[in-house]
C-alpha cells in the first residue's frame, strides 16, 4: 500500500487506481436492477452466483422490517418481497463494505475509526431512506436514497485505505482543530474526499446521479452546477448527513456545520414533526442495517450509548473552552481597560518620558501588580526614561538617564528573543530597575520585553517569588498585543520628538541659508561693482587730467584775479574727482593680503590709540575689553596687520558717528569663536541704531545713511571686501534706539615653529 503523499492532486488522485473494483456480479446486479424490461428471473440467476449475496438477501427477506410472519428460505419469495430497488441498495452495500471492511496497513488505534465511519454512513443513508419516504416532492426513491447516503463519503474510506497512516494524521488535525475534514484533507494529501470519492465512483462506473451526490453533497442547492441532473437528492443527503452529524451517530471527522437540520429541513419542505420522527427511528435502523453488514456491537442501545457518550465529551471539551475562553475574555478586557485608560493620558504630541510613565501606570492595571516598573528608550539609544510606581501616589517617580554599557551589550543580544513574551529580567535591567521596584531586593524578577520594529523598545519588570510564566501562557496573545501597542506609542513619541528636531533644525538652516544667501548676494554686488569701477576708473582719469591741467595752463596765462580763481576751483575740483576715482580703483583692486602672525590685542590697541586722538573721544568712551581674564586674546590671528587696521579704523569711525549724537560709548571685545579656528571681536556702540531697511544695505556701494557730504559709502564695503579676503566673515546686528554691534571673524594663526 502506497504511504508516500505526492503533493500534486493528479498523483494522489492516481494511487485510487490501486483500490479493487467492485465484483463483477455486483456491477452486472446493478445493471439489471436499473433495466426497466427486467424480471425477477434475471436477478435470481444472478444472485445464485455469489452465495455472500444470496445470504444478505435472505437475511434481509426474513428480517421483521418487512412484516413476514412465514419463513422466507428462496430467492424467488425474497426478490419480489424486496424489490429491484433494494437489491440493488443490498449489492451496493455489501459490495463496498467488503471492499474496505477490513484494510491491510491502517492502526487498529488510529484517529480514523472505519468501524464508526461504517455507522455513521448507515444513518446517513437510513436517514435518507426515512426522508425520501416522508415526502414524495423531491422525486426520491428511498432506497435510491439510502445507497446515496450510504455513499456520500465513499472518498473518505478511500483515502483512509491508500494512505491509511496519513489519513489518520489527516482525522487526528480535524478532531483537534474542530473544523472541516476536507480542509486538512487538502492540506495534508493534496486532494479532499469528493473528488477522490467522485474518481472512484467514475472508475466502478456506478450511476451518474450517485457520483454527483457523492461529489457534491456539501454544496448549498442554490450552489449546485445547472448541469445536475438530481439537485433533490443531494439536498436530500446533506440534510441526512447534518442529523448523523447533529446526533453524534458514528464518526465522520467533520466537525463544522455550515447550516442547521431545521433549515435545511425548512427548505426543503419538511414539518419539524416529521424530522423528529426520523430522529426516533434512526439508532434503530442503524443497528438493524449494522447487523446485516456484519458491523459488531451494533444494537439501538450500544448505538444511543456511542451517540451520547460522544455528546458528552463534546459537551466537556466545549465547557472546557467556554471556561478558557471566559478567562481570555476577562483577561482581553483587562487589557482594553489598560489600552484605553493609556491613551487617554496621552496628548498626541507626549514625549517619551510622558509615555513612559503612562506606561507604567497602564502595565500595573492590566497585570494586576501593586508595584511595577518600566523604561522607554529614546531614540537611537541616546537616553532611556524609566519609572516605577508603587500603591500609593508618593510612592512613584521617574528620570531620564545615559543608557548604561550593560543595558546596550543586552538590548543586542536581546534581538532575537523577542518570541517571548516573559523572560526573567536580566542583571542589567535588575540594575536599572530593581532599586526602585523593592529595596530588600526580594524575588526574582520578571521582564516582559516592549518591541517595536524588530528590536526591543522599552519593558515593563516587576518581582515576584514565584515563576510567572505559567500564569500568563493562557493570555500569552492579550499580553503580546498590549506589548505591541505600547512599542507603537514609544515608536511614535520617539518619532515626534525627532521630527520636532528635525523641524527646529530645518529652521535653523533655513536662517543660516537665508544669510548666506544675503551674504553671497553682497558679495556678488560687490564684485559687480568693483569691476564695473576697475574698467570705468581708467576712462574718467584721462578727461579729469586734461581738465585739470588745461584749467592750470589757462590759470596761468591770465592777469583777471577772478578769473584765475574760478580756474583754480576747477583744477582743484578735477583734482579731487580724480581723487574719487582713485579711490574707487582701490576698491575695485584692492591689494592682496600679506598674511602673517598678528596679536590682535596690540592692533586694537593700537587703533584705538589712534581713534581717540583723531576722533577727540575720551578713554571711557571708547574702551577695549578682552573675554579672557588675562585680557589677551585667545590666540594670533592671521592676516595682513595694515588692512586690518583700514577695517577696525572704518568701524570704530561708523560707531563713534553713531554715538556723536547721544554721548554714548563704543566697545570694542574679542573672544573665542565658536569654530575653533576663528576668533571673533565685537564693535558695539549705544548708539542711534538702524532701521531695517538702513542695516539691509549697510555693505552697500554708496550708499550711506549720513548727511550729505559726509560720507561716500565705500568704508563699510571696503572693511567686507577685506575681511573677505581674509577668509573671514562680517556682519552687523542693530536695533534702533539701542545700537548696533558689528561682528568680526578672523583666521586663527597657525602655532608658531620652534
Amino acid at each position: 500500500m502506497a504511504q508516500a503523499v505526492d503533493s500534486a492532486p493528479e498523483l494522489v488522485l492516481a494511487h485510487l487506481d490501486s483500490l479493487p473494483t467492485l465484483p463483477a456480479v455486483a456491477v452486472r446486479l446493478l445493471q439489471v436492477t436499473s433495466l426497466s424490461d427486467s424480471d425477477a428471473d434475471d436477478v435470481i440467476r444472478l444472485l445464485r452466483g455469489d452465495q455472500s449475496l444470496t445470504a444478505r438477501i435472505l437475511s434481509v427477506a426474513a428480517s421483521a422490517a418487512l412484516g413476514v410472519r412465514e419463513p422466507v428460505t428462496t430467492l424467488e419469495r425474497a426478490v419480489p418481497l424486496i424489490g429491484f430497488a433494494g437489491v440493488r441498495s443490498i449489492v451496493l452495500a455489501t459490495s463496498v463494505f467488503d471492499c474496505f471492511g477490513k484494510r491491510p496497513g491502517s492502526a487498529p488505534d488510529g484517529a480514523f475509526d472505519r468501524v464508526e465511519f461504517w455507522k455513521h454512513a448507515l444513518a446517513v443513508a437510513c436517514a435518507a431512506r426515512r426522508l425520501a419516504g416522508a415526502s414524495r416532492a423531491l422525486g426520491s426513491d428511498p432506497e435510491d436514497a439510502y445507497v446515496a447516503g450510504l455513499l456520500h463519503d465513499l472518498g473518505k474510506v478511500a483515502l483512509a485505505a491508500v494512505f491509511p497512516k496519513a489519513y489518520d494524521r489527516v482525522a487526528a488535525q480535524s478532531d483537534q482543530c474542530r473544523g472541516d475534514i476536507a480542509d486538512r484533507e487538502r492540506a495534508v494529501l493534496g486532494a479532499d474526499h469528493t473528488v477522490a470519492g467522485r474518481r472512484l465512483a467514475e472508475r466502478w462506473r456506478l450511476p451518474r446521479e450517485l457520483q454527483d451526490v457523492i461529489w457534491l453533497h456539501h454544496l448549498a442547492s442554490d450552489a449546485l452546477p445547472s448541469s445536475v441532473g438530481r439537485p433533490g437528492l443531494i439536498a436530500l443527503v446533506q440534510l441526512a448527513d447534518t442529523l448523523a452529524r447533529e446526533h453524534r451517530i458514528g464518526y465522520s471527522g467533520n466537525h463544522v456545520f455550515y447550516a442547521t437540520s431545521s433549515r435545511l429541513a425548512e427548505r426543503l419542505g419538511y414539518t419539524s414533526q416529521q424530522l423528529a420522527a426520523v430522529v426516533e427511528c434512526l439508532a434503530t435502523d442503524v443497528a438493524e442495517q449494522a447487523t446485516l453488514l456484519g458491523l459488531d456491537g451494533a444494537t439501538p442501545q450500544a448505538v444511543y450509548v456511542r451517540a451520547m457518550t460522544s455528546a458528552n465529551t463534546e459537551l466537556g471539551r466545549l465547557n472546557a473552552e467556554l471556561l478558557a475562553t471566559n478567562r481570555r475574555l476577562a483577561a482581553g478586557a483587562r487589557y482594553f481597560k489598560a489600552i484605553a485608560h493609556f491613551e487617554q493620558r496621552l496628548s498626541d504630541w507626549a514625549d517619551p518620558a510622558a509615555v513612559v510613565i503612562a506606561l507604567a501606570d497602564a502595565a500595573a492595571t492590566a497585570l494586576q501588580r501593586p508595584r511595577v516598573g518600566a523604561f522607554g528608550l529614546r531614540e537611537n539609544c541616546s537616553a532611556v526614561d524609566v519609572c516605577w510606581i508603587g500603591e500609593s501616589a508618593d510612592d512613584r517617580g521617574h528620570l531620564t538617564q545615559a543608557v548604561p554599557d550593560d543595558l546596550r551589550v543586552w538590548l543586542e543580544e536581546a534581538r532575537s528573543g523577542l518570541d517571548s513574551v516573559l523572560v526573567q529580567g536580566p542583571p542589567a535591567v535588575r540594575a536599572l530597575l530593581g532599586p526602585a521596584l523593592d529595596p530588600g531586593d526580594r524575588g526574582s524578577l520578571w521582564l516582559l520585553p516592549v518591541p517595536h520594529r524588530g528590536e526591543v523598545a522599552g519593558g515593563i519588570a516587576y518581582l515576584s517569588e514565584v515563576d510567572e510564566r505559567a500564569r500568563l501562557a493562557e493570555e500569552a496573545e492579550e499580553l503580546r498585543s498590549f506589548l505591541a501597542s505600547l512599542g507603537l506609542a514609544i515608536g511614535r513619541a520617539n518619532a515626534q520628538a525627532a521630527a520636532q528636531r528635525l523641524s527646529e533644525d530645518l529652521a535653523d538652516t533655513n536662517r543660516r541659508l537665508q544669510q548666506m544667501q544675503s551674504e553671497l548676494l553682497q558679495s556678488r554686488t560687490l564684485s559687480m561693482i568693483a569691476e564695473m569701477a576697475a574698467g570705468a576708473g581708467p576712462e574718467l582719469n584721462a578727461p579729469l587730467t586734461v581738465i585739470s591741467g588745461r584749467a592750470q595752463m589757462l590759470a596761468a596765462s591770465t592777469k583777471d584775479a577772478e578769473t584765475r580763481r574760478i580756474l583754480q576751483t576747477i583744477a582743484d575740483k578735477a583734482h579731487e574727482c580724480s581723487g574719487i576715482v582713485g579711490e574707487l580703483m582701490d576698491f575695485a583692486r584692492p591689494r592682496s593680503p600679506e598674511p602673517a602672525r598678528v596679536d590682535l590685542a596690540e592692533l586694537l590697541d593700537d587703533v584705538r590709540a589712534g581713534c581717540l586722538r583723531d576722533m577727540r573721544m575720551g578713554p571711557t568712551r571708547l574702551r577695549l575689553e578682552a573675554s579672557s581674564s588675562s585680557g589677551r586674546p585667545p590666540a594670533m590671528v592671521w592676516a595682513d596687520r595694515e588692512q586690518l587696521k583700514t577695517v577696525f579704523r572704518e568701524l570704530i569711525g561708523n560707531a563713534a558717528n553713531a554715538v556723536a549724537e547721544n554721548e554714548g560709548t563704543v566697545v570694542i571685545r574679542w573672544q573665542a569663536a565658536l569654530d575653533a579656528n576663528m576668533v571673533e571681536v565685537l564693535v558695539e556702540d549705544t548708539g542711534c541704531g538702524m532701521m531695517p531697511a538702513v542695516q539691509q544695505r549697510a555693505f552697500d556701494p554708496f550708499f550711506s545713511h549720513r548727511k550729505a557730504g559726509r560720507g561716500r559709502g565705500l568704508g563699510l564695503p571696503r572693511a567686507y571686501r577685506i575681511v573677505e579676503a581674509h577668509g573671514g566673515r562680517i556682519w552687523l546686528e542693530s536695533q534702533q534706539g539701542e545700537g548696533t554691534t558689528v561682528h568680526v571673524l578672523l583666521p586663527r594663526a597657525p602655532a608658531a615653529e620652534g
